[in-house]
């Protein structure tokens, strides 16, 4: 298997419920896949919430592309549909040499640019 060229590290301030968070990503017009403890956007190449149980604290996001542009893409699609329901997070983008390219979030500056 290729190794992906981009990947994102992600957080959001407060998880929605696995139930709102497919109702998020449908209301954008993404189309998704739920998975017993999973969400995948199927819009995107890789990008997925996952460990979506109460019992293990907070989901995780799971994305990858072949491209940094890709990921971009992915992750411009994912950040609009959160930041229309008011879900603050953020989102960075490292390319292969694990640099960081892209940061992207809804009210979560970098502690640089406060």
């Amino acid at each position: 298997m290729m190794e992906a060229s981009a990947t994102i590290s992600g957080q959001l301030g407060i998880w929605p419920s696995k139930r709102q968070m497919v109702v998020i990503l449908r209301k954008a017009g993404l189309k998704v896949s739920v998975g017993q403890y999973s969400i995948r956007v199927k819009d995107c190449d890789h990008f997925v919430f996952q460990e979506y149980r109460g019992d293990l604290g907070d989901p995780a996001i799971d994305a990858n592309a072949d491209s940094v542009e890709e990921m971009m893409r992915d992750r411009q699609l994912v950040s609009e549909a959160l930041s229309r329901a008011g879900v603050r997070h953020r989102f960075e983008i490292y390319d292969h040499y694990s640099e960081e390219v892209g940061y992207l979030h809804c009210n979560w500056p970098k502690q640089e640019e406060l």
